[in-house]
């Protein structure tokens, strides 16, 4: 079985952030970012900022904040508790309203033509033989599961997809327009009626490696 983490993210919602106040003097000013950090193409407009680095990208939007992250690296949380943590702390009066971690792994069989029973076998349920016949070939099949763990809920979309034609960058094995799985976790959590919105934030921050280890186990059993 073929699996790749293709990306992940922590995304911080408000209700109104000042995205005029995101410029790289504030940032490195409030020891968010390091200067080695600012020397990329940073891109700021009134309803944007996006601040991209070797590790990963910065967006603020009016109502939202971002880390993306399209590759696993071992200072991830400590990064992410950095900028994410920063900003959270330096804008304490920010009305923040939920915080989501997301995992999305792409997966399939290492035989190509194996697909179409491997993902019958998996993920079709008595429902879907009603909409259309199991037995079909080019029928393809996902599912949605959802539950409380971490102090969140757990969001896992499970849909085929068909390989991008950069997928290769990916995995070597996959050709662009092959059929894949794509699975998507969000740990999500509201803050917006939690005592203190920020240590609530926080606290889903310092469980980003517990989260992807939780998302890796997870993973784990769908290629069983």
């Amino acid at each position: 079985m073929n699996i790749v983490l293709e990306n992940s993210s922590i995304v911080i919602i408000a209700k109104d952030f000042n995205v005029s106040i995101f410029k790289p003097f504030w940032l490195l000013k409030n020891n968010i970012f390091r200067e080695e950090e600012l020397q990329g193409n940073i891109v700021i407009t009134p309803p944007a900022v996006q601040i991209p680095t070797q590790n990963f990208q910065f967006t603020v939007l009016p109502d939202r904040l971002q880390v993306f992250m399209s590759r696993k690296y071992p200072d991830a949380e400590a990064d992410i508790a950095r900028i994410i943590g920063g900003v959270v702390k330096t804008l304490p009066h920010t009305p923040y309203t939920a915080v989501g971690l997301n995992f999305n792994y792409l997966v399939a069989p290492e035989a190509e033509d194996a697909f179409s029973n491997w993902n019958r076998d998996l993920f079709a349920s008595p429902l879907s033989s009603k909409i259309q016949s199991t037995k079909n070939r080019k029928a393809r099949f996902g599912s949605y599961v959802s539950f409380d763990v971490l102090g969140t809920r757990l969001n896992i979309d499970i849909k085929p997809v068909k390989a991008s034609n950069d997928i290769e960058t990916l995995c070597k094995s996959w050709r662009a327009g092959q059929d894949l799985i794509r699975v998507n976790l969000n740990f999500h959590s509201d803050v917006v009626n939690s005592k203190s919105a920020v240590d609530s934030i926080l606290d889903k921050v310092a469980k980003w490696n517990e989260a992807l280890v939780l998302s890796q186990k997870i993973i784990g059993m769908i290629s069983e």
